[in-house]
């Protein structure tokens, strides 16, 4: 038992070594050299057209929802169009995980290439789904019992985004829904009227081989010398289709090729068959297209993410407009995952991109959310312009649905849960991670983002619109619907600030009191009038006594004389009225008690539950991770604030925004940043809702990814520039102007008294101005940034597409790209203090920094730069010796 146990750790072990990691990587290719399944795949013979390398491909097209990989591909041989090459080492991982299960996973390819051949026997789905042999396939055990597709983990490849199910042969996102592709070993080459060698279908590619090592083509006994050809018919393909062998010894060459009477999509009627090859080799065409280079960059980049760790992963939440039809954030992403690779080329040295990479996840939190209201809203809609009503729906309507307290709480549960859910699934395949995690929010998602960050701490808090209903709060909460007229808010108002336990049990004394009062045999005449009397007074009506006078003989002789004069008829007649009123009195106390204990339970809580009726709690999820740095794209965030009543601080800040009802909240990261761009109609500033300093300051420029600034942006600061530089000048000149008329008006005779220099004063900080560096990690650190608009480009024109063009701009990239490396050196340091890096580093010949103006421009960016530095301090310099000191 222990012994088993041991093997099948050993086994998890070995699973685990051939994942696609850095540690890994690097021992790959010698451990599946060293691998005893591997010889069998090397060169046996001589022949040219013999090779060892195999080479893994995916499929360009989806595969259907149940469409298995036996069908797939229809033809013998693959277009050149159809599948692309996995990178080098991405083969390499794949290959090895396929050499330590390969009799169990060709076992499983046979049977299901068998049930796709014997016809329609039922759906091929669902025999691969209910055989045991054909479920996800999962490194960490020989065989994953697991069907959902959740769960299943593959070999990871591009990255770590996708992973490889050998079972299924699928190639499947790992952090986001998305469509199988399916997955082809090339071991087998065929060369289709082309220089490129395109990979074989693996059933006729195994047949090939089992000839291959029988080496078919040797050469006989009786055949002293001389060529010997071999045919082999494929089985379970085009009718007629075989293959044809010739050589001698150890050089072959081989031919696929159909009979006359059959027909074959890769042979064309007549013709002499295609030349086939074993093992994989490059294209040797003298040009390649813009398909080859893009596929060859595609697979360098593959190999870079192979090699190098993930020190930063970035989520990036999405905003309105993904229940567009032709919205898709994964696209979004992926383009942005593109420039930023693209410009890290460029303005990263490679000690820098080997040192960490960037992962960046989208986060669809939009997708897979049914919202109640949808239906409701679809049914209301207008069948006029019925398109234009269609996107406001699709965009505008969800900034409306987070504005609800219906919905709130739905959208906000759907992005926390998507959230933790993507990273538990990069810590699942990166144990161990301890770099560090950013959000990056578009549009909504910046919003939808800060509020989670500024409820990490305090996971509830009312629906961030109750100021709206402060007002109304105040009036409701003394009017209880359910109560009577003359109920608890009158007695509140009309009791002198008495508490309700004093009231409540001065009551019950009442009743207890009159209980014991009604519980006598025999009641005096006396006493039942009085009671009677004070009933009826209780109730406002007439005593039945009119004229008692207590304390005077005149009252006891009139009382005495009234007495005599009932007959013992009338006293029992009057002792059951008083009964009978004294008991109605307590039914009418116990009611009383009801309802001042009612109010008594509800005086705390009336204000809550009228703010509840209107500003529900929302309930906020704790994040599985601390965030580094939140960055706001195009954001709305300073609106919505901005109605909230809400600044951005540590809820200290009353006096100093004298504002009694102002509220602060401060999100739950290292640092923030807000990008937009001048002309986006849907991002708002944030600084002046930390500082009151800021509300005049212009945002910080984003630089040019070309280097510097755009002309007219150089231009306008230039000219801004010069006009405070003049004005420093004349404010100069009207304070020697004053002090010359000073030193003229002196008297003769007197001394004129020497000013004793001034200690400067200490300028204490500001609230805001604390809140900015507590925000931002410095000083004089800003959360305001603000791209350049194109030099030749009308506002309204750039205003168009400005929202929803922050994914592919170069600007917004490398900006966030810089910040991301910002804590990496360019060069290592050298142990003792030598400066040969900091002169490698001026030469420019790894680092370009931020303004390289060597590139060559484009077509809508030119390169058009702008620098005034050195001609505003050099004016300014020539101004200060012209005033003199």
């Amino acid at each position: 038992m222990g012994e088993t146990g041991g093997n099948d750790e050993d086994g998890k072990n070995s699973a685990n070594m051939l994942r696609n990691t850095p540690s890994n990587i690097r021992r790959l290719a010698d451990e599946i050299q060293q691998c005893e399944g591997r010889q069998k795949y090397l060169a046996q013979t001589k022949s040219p057209s013999d090779g060892g390398d195999v080479r893994w491909y995916f499929r360009k097209v989806a595969m259907e929802k149940n469409e298995v990989a036996a069908n797939v591909p229809r033809a013998e041989t693959v277009e050149k169009s159809d599948y692309f090459r996995f990178g080098m080492r991405d083969s390499l991982a794949i290959e090895a995980s396929f050499l330590q299960q390969e009799d169990e996973l060709l076992s499983i390819w046979w049977k299901e290439l068998a049930e796709c051949s014997e016809g329609p026997k039922g759906s091929p789905a669902s025999v691969s789904k209910s055989d045991p042999l054909l479920q996800p396939f999962s490194l960490e055990t020989s065989r994953s019992t697991k069907p959902d597709d959740e769960d299943r983990v593959g070999v990871p490849v591009k990255g770590g985004l996708y992973e490889v199910d050998l079972v299924k042969r699928h190639c499947f996102p790992v952090y986001w829904d998305g469509d199988n592709r399916r997955v082809l070993r090339g071991h087998w080459f065929a060369r289709k009227g082309g220089l490129d060698w395109l990979p074989i279908r693996e059933d006729v590619s195994e047949q090939l081989e089992f000839a291959y090592r029988g080496r078919i083509w040797r050469r006989r006994t009786f055949q002293p010398s001389g060529l010997f050809a071999a045919r082999v018919d494929m089985q379970g393909s085009s009718p007629g289709l075989h293959a044809l062998f010739t050589g001698e010894d150890d050089t072959w060459e081989a031919w696929l090729n159909v009979d006359a009477s059959g027909f074959s999509s890769i042979v064309k009627l007549g013709g002499i068959g295609i030349k086939l090859r074993r093992g994989y080799a490059p294209s040797r065409s003298p040009k390649p297209t813009q398909d080859e280079l893009r596929q060859q960059k595609e697979e360098d980049m593959d190999d870079y993410c192979s090699q190098v760790p993930v020190g930063h992963v970035v989520f990036m939440v999405h905003g309105i407009g993904q229940r567009l039809e032709k919205a898709n954030l994964v696209d979004d992403v992926g383009i942005f995952r593109h420039v930023t690779s693209s410009l890290a080329e460029q303005h990263l040295t490679p000690y820098q991109r080997g040192t960490q990479r960037v992962l960046y996840i989208p986060c669809q939190w939009r997708k897979n959310l049914k919202l109640s209201g949808e239906s409701a809203v679809e049914k209301c809609t207008l069948p006029g312009v019925r398109g234009l009503r269609v996107t406001l729906s699709a965009t505008v309507h969800d900034v409306l649905y987070y504005m609800s307290p219906i919905y709130c709480q739905d959208i906000i549960d759907s992005v926390s849960i998507q959230l933790n859910k993507l990273y538990l699934k990069f810590i699942k395949r990166n144990p161990g991670y301890d770099g560090k995690v950013s959000l990056y929010g578009h549009s909504l998602g910046s919003v939808l983002s800060y509020d989670i960050l500024c409820h990490q701490e305090t996971l509830t808090s009312p629906f961030p619109m109750e100021w709206i209903y402060k007002d109304q709060i105040k009036y409701e909460s003394c009017t209880p619907t359910d109560m009577k007229s003359s109920s608890s808010c009158h007695v509140s108002s009309n009791s002198g600030g008495q508490d309700f336990n004093t009231i409540i049990s001065s009551a019950k004394k009442d009743i207890t009191r009159v209980q014991s009062e009604s519980s006598l045999p025999e009641m005096r005449v006396e006493e039942s009038n009085l009671l009677e009397a004070r009933n009826h007074k209780k109730h406002g009506s007439l005593p039945l006594i009119e004229h008692v006078a207590v304390g005077s003989d005149h009252g006891e002789e009139a009382l005495a004389s009234g007495s005599n004069r009932i007959d013992e008829e009338n006293c029992h007649s009057d002792e059951n009225n008083t009964i009978k009123s004294l008991r109605e009195e307590i039914d009418i106390l116990n009611a009383r008690i009801k309802e001042l204990e009612k109010v008594s339970k509800g005086s705390s809580s009336c204000k809550n539950d009228t703010l509840k009726s209107y500003t529900p709690l929302i309930k906020y999820t704790k994040l599985e991770f601390e965030v580094d740095t939140f960055y706001a794209v195009g954001s709305p965030l300073g609106v919505f604030l901005a109605l909230r009543n809400v600044r951005i601080g540590i809820g200290q800040g009353k006096d100093y925004w004298n504002n009694e009802n102002v509220h602060e909240e401060m999100p739950s990261c290292r640092q923030m940043f807000n990008i937009f761009h001048p002309f986006d109609p849907v991002a708002y500033r944030v600084e002046p809702l930390v500082c009151k300093d800021y509300v005049n300051s212009r945002p910080v420029i984003i630089p040019y990814h070309k280097g510097g600034k755009r002309l007219h942006i150089g231009f306008q600061e230039f000219v801004e520039d010069v006009a405070s530089s003049s004005q420093v000048v004349m404010d100069r000149m009207s304070s020697v102007k004053g002090k010359v008329l000073a030193l003229c008006q002196v008297k003769d005779g007197d001394v004129v008294g020497v000013e004793s220099p001034e200690e400067p004063e200490v300028v204490e900080r500001s609230y805001g101005s604390i809140m900015m560096e507590k925000l931002t990690g410095s000083e004089d650190g800003r959360i305001d940034h603000v791209l350049q608009d194109k030099t030749f480009q009308h506002q309204y024109i750039s205003a168009v597409g400005a929202h929803t063009n922050y994914w592919r701009d170069l600007d917004t990239a490398l900006f966030i790209l810089k910040h991301l490396y910002r804590n990496i050196p360019e060069e290592p340091e050298a142990p003792d203090g030598d400066t040969k890096n900091e002169v490698k580093q001026g030469t420019g010949e790894y680092w370009h920094g931020w303004y390289n103006n060597n590139e060559e421009g484009t077509d809508d960016d030119l390169p058009l730069t702008f620098s005034n530095t050195k001609f505003v301090k050099k004016f300014t310099r020539r101004a200060k010796s012209f005033i003199g000191p």
